[in-house]
């Protein structure tokens, strides 16, 4: 029993990742481009929309702001730029180290670098939440999509986010899943220990 235990622990929490890669698809069935913009959001809509920033956390301002998941289904949230390592590839793929570039929220005054980073990724939540303010190519705002293990359904390409420090300088030899990690009915994004977030690209109109 403890080593079926530890067995779960491992899948849903941390993982070291895949050795293959395999290029990146929307909801359409389209190879994401390498550094375009992109929505990311849940492939059911139903405890929420599409991810973005909020400059906002229990109504004080904040800077860095956080990532977090719209709450109302219909919103589509920001869009993100995904980044490889790699510079001469043309399509996003999965198992490389990434950057995700943000941009800042609508009428922020906050000047920080817009990268998504866990400066922490091994303590726990709240400490652990993403938020901008990282720098490309660095230990604390390294990234990779991989495939998500079991699918929600088998029609469309549905990914998750690993962060891994040490694809981008020091760190664990490990990679943290992302997953939602819910504070005061606010969903943050976080390397929380608990299920990955699974998610889709959508291409911005």
């Amino acid at each position: 029993m403890i080593y079926v235990l530890f067995l779960v622990f491992i899948i849903t929490t941390q993982s070291i990742p895949s050795t293959s890669a395999s290029e990146v698809y929307d909801v359409t069935g389209n190879k994401v481009p390498n550094n375009v913009p992109y929505y990311i959001g849940p492939v059911i809509w139903a405890k929420g929309g599409g991810i973005k920033l909020t400059d906002t956390k229990n109504n004080n301002k904040v800077c860095p702001p956080y990532v977090m998941q719209d709450p109302a289904e219909v919103n589509i949230g920001g869009h993100f730029r995904f980044t490889l390592s790699a510079y001469n590839q043309k399509y996003l793929l999965t198992s490389y180290g990434l950057g995700i570039d943000s941009g800042s929220p609508n009428k922020s005054t906050c000047d920080n670098s817009t990268f998504w980073q866990i400066p922490n990724a091994e303590a726990k939540a709240p400490s652990n939440l993403i938020r901008t303010g990282g720098l490309f190519e660095t230990a604390v705002s390294c990234f990779q999509v991989v495939d998500y293990p079991k699918p929600t359904s088998p029609k469309v390409h549905s990914y998750m986010l690993q962060h891994c420090p040490y694809f981008c300088g020091a760190g664990p030899m490990t990679c943290f899943n992302v997953s939602i990690y819910e504070e005061k009915g606010v969903r943050y994004l976080a390397s929380s220990g608990i299920t990955p977030f699974e998610f889709v690209f959508q291409k911005p109109k």
